[in-house]
Formats: C-alpha cells, sequence, structure tokens
C-alpha cells in the first residue's frame, strides 16, 4: 500500500513539473550580469575589506524551494550571483554551480503571485527558516548591506525565510518592518514584482560555505550591536548557564548532555541562573548576555547571543571531543571575549553530524569556572 501511495504521489509530481514547465516554460540559460544593462549591480563595501553586491532587477521573478536553491529569474534566464544553490558533499556545504539550480530540472512548481511594489530578498537557504544563529547573521545582515545602496523604509516588502518565530517577529518590529511589509517564503516561494533587490551572502564568499561560516565578518556583530544593544537594559544575571530543553530544534535529540541534571545541580550550586532562552523577550536575550560575566553551555545556536557580551566576558562551551567546528570560539575571539572549550568523549554515534552526546565532568567543569 506505500509502495503505491508512493508511486502516485512521484506521477503526480512528474505530472504538476510538466505543467508548471508549460505554464512558466522552461529555465535553460543563465545571464552573466556583467553583461546584461537590465540588471543594476551595485558595489558595497565594509570595513574595507568586505566586498558585496546588491542586484535591482524589474519586472523579476523569484523561486525558492526554502532548503538548498533560491533562483532569481529575468524573461526566462536564470540570474548568476544572485541565485545560489547549496549542496553538501564529505559533510561539507558549498554553493554549486548555477547548472545545479533545481529550476532547470524542476522548472517553478508553485503558482506564481504578484507582490506589487519594491522587494528585498532574506532569503538564505534552510537555516534562516529556524536556526536563532542563521537569522542573526544570514538573514538580518542583508538588510544593512542593502541600507547603504537604498532607503530601507521605501522597501514595500521583505521576503522572508519565516516569520513565525518570536525571535523573528521581535528583531522586525525593532527595525519597524512590520507585518504588513512581511512576506514569508511558506506562501511566497514563487513571487514576481515591480523591483527586485538581492544581496550577495553576509558570510559565504567562497564556494566553500562550511569554511565561510565559521568566521562572522566583524562588520556584522558591529551592526547587531549598533541596532538591537539599546541603552535601556534590564539588570539580569551574572552567571548563566543555557539551558537547551526548550530547544525546538528538529536534531535536538542528536545532541545532548546525558548528566545535564547533575551539570545544572552543581551550577545552581555555585550561582548560576538556568535559562532558557525561549522564556524571555529577545531584548531581553540581549540585556541578558550583556550583563552575564561568565557563559556556559552546550554548543548550540544559543551561543549567537554572544555577540552581545561585553569584552572579557567568559565563555565555556560545551562540546565532543570530534566536534570540528569553531563558529563560537571565533566568534568570541573577534568579540574579544575569553573564551574556553571543555571537551568530553563521544557516546554513541554521531548522527546526522550533530556531533552526538556527552557527559560533562564536574569537577572539570569546577576547574574552569573558579
Amino acid at each position: 500500500m506505500l509502495i503505491n501511495k508512493k508511486f502516485f504521489q512521484n506521477i503526480f509530481k512528474t505530472v504538476s513539473y510538466g505543467i508548471f514547465k508549460i505554464f512558466y516554460k522552461k529555465v535553460e540559460k543563465v545571464i552573466d550580469v556583467k553583461n546584461n544593462s537590465e540588471i543594476q549591480v551595485r558595489d558595497v563595501k565594509k570595513n574595507g575589506d568586505f566586498k558585496y553586491q546588491v542586484f535591482a532587477l524589474d519586472n523579476a521573478r523569484l523561486y525558492t524551494d526554502r532548503i538548498n536553491d533560491t533562483a532569481v529569474i529575468l524573461k526566462n534566464e536564470i540570474v548568476e550571483k544572485a541565485s545560489f544553490q547549496f549542496r553538501v558533499h564529505n559533510s561539507k556545504v558549498y554553493n554549486a554551480d548555477i547548472k545545479k539550480n533545481i529550476v532547470f530540472s524542476k522548472g517553478t512548481p508553485r503558482l506564481k503571485k504578484k507582490v506589487n511594489g519594491e522587494v528585498l530578498s532574506l532569503l538564505t537557504g534552510g537555516g534562516g527558516n529556524n536556526n536563532y544563529w542563521h537569522w542573526l547573521f544570514d538573514v538580518m545582515p542583508r538588510i544593512a548591506i542593502c541600507e547603504d545602496i537604498t532607503n530601507i523604509d521605501k522597501i514595500n516588502f521583505f521576503l522572508l525565510p519565516s516569520n513565525k518565530r518570536k525571535y523573528q517577529k521581535e528583531t522586525l518590529d525593532i527595525l519597524n518592518i512590520y507585518k504588513d511589509r512581511q512576506i514569508s517564503s511558506e506562501n511566497y516561494r514563487h513571487i514576481t514584482c515591480d523591483k527586485l533587490y538581492v544581496t550577495s551572502h553576509p558570510v559565504v564568499r567562497s564556494d566553500n560555505a562550511t569554511k565561510d561560516i565559521q568566521n562572522i565578518p566583524t562588520w556584522i556583530s558591529n551592526w547587531l550591536k549598533k541596532t538591537f544593544l539599546t541603552t535601556n537594559k534590564k539588570t539580569f544575571f551574572k552567571k548563566i548557564y543555557i539551558d537547551r530543553s526548550d530547544s525546538t530544534s528538529n536534531v535536538k535529540h542528536l545532541r545532548s548532555i546525558q548528566n545535564e541534571e547533575e551539570v545544572k545541580k552543581f551550577l545552581s550550586s555555585v550561582g548560576f541562573e538556568i535559562v532558557r532562552l525561549s522564556e524571555y523577550s529577545f531584548q531581553d536575550q540581549v540585556s541578558i548576555f550583556n550583563n552575564a560575566d561568565t557563559i556556559i553551555g552546550l554548543h548550540g545556536a544559543g551561543f549567537a547571543n554572544t555577540v552581545f557580551s561585553r569584552p572579557n566576558t567568559k565563555i565555556i562551551e560545551l562540546k565532543v571531543k570530534t566536534h570540528p567546528g569553531k563558529e563560537i570560539e571565533n566568534l568570541a575571539i573577534s568579540n574579544k571575549l575569553s573564551y574556553k572549550a571543555l571537551k568530553f568523549d563521544l557516546i554513541g554515534i554521531d548522527h546526522a553530524n550533530q556531533f552526538g552526546h556527552i557527559n560533562v565532568s564536574i569537577s572539570e567543569l569546577k576547574k574552569n569556572i573558579n
């Protein structure tokens, strides 16, 4: 029965893809932006060393699968550099050749929706949909890049990976991008508009995305501080432990501290506040991390908030010994924080590159917090 259901689903997909290809025509060519007068390309420099591009197109289309591929299309030709197609090989994420974009094989199999006015795309791949780290460092900085070449207040709509989560709504509100100016790719996967703005990726500047995301450009940290670190801060805790039990990640069960209750009991006994970030507003999270002198937690997106921490704040990241990532360490170093990784043996198997489960040594923890 299951085989028959899958068979008919595949038949339906094949037929529907074919109909959409007939209706919207095939995408068969690639536009070189350097040789097309219909595409405005503006260069943007940040801190001198970081160079970006903003693409402005009249009456263009945009199609996204919301995970790996986004295609900017002008007259049924895909626009190179403005489009992206992320792939994974040997656990490494990279931006593949433009010809690998999904629109060449599957077309644009969603009803096209007309959006009147100017639209700025903040799409960045699947991470932007529900990951706090990617929202702060991949999605939000596109606004900063674009505001160097146009008045953001005059943008009619912002095409977002998602706008369901509390932190997404709150950060956008602070930027005066209210709900009436938001369109989500959940409902707008295929659009056309009067003018479309697309920026190059704020962090990924080469074909090796896995390498690039290890190093958040300093200008992004500075912009986030300037934008969200207000002077009217509440007073919060001096020592915090990030409790990830409230995580909504679909891979949460693949990365954990097996003796977390023991860890929390010990840390509470020495003055640490156990903090579940989802229980606080975005602005309160900013204040919590700005107030804290010591921050401890299991590797995770919550450490993105250390961008708001004061210089010399002590950061202790708990992780498995085989974890290769240095994004949290590098973020701490670039923001002049005091960073320490406590690494422990892997328990069980590393599933889906989430790097598995650990037991935290209380004696090791005690030694490093004193």
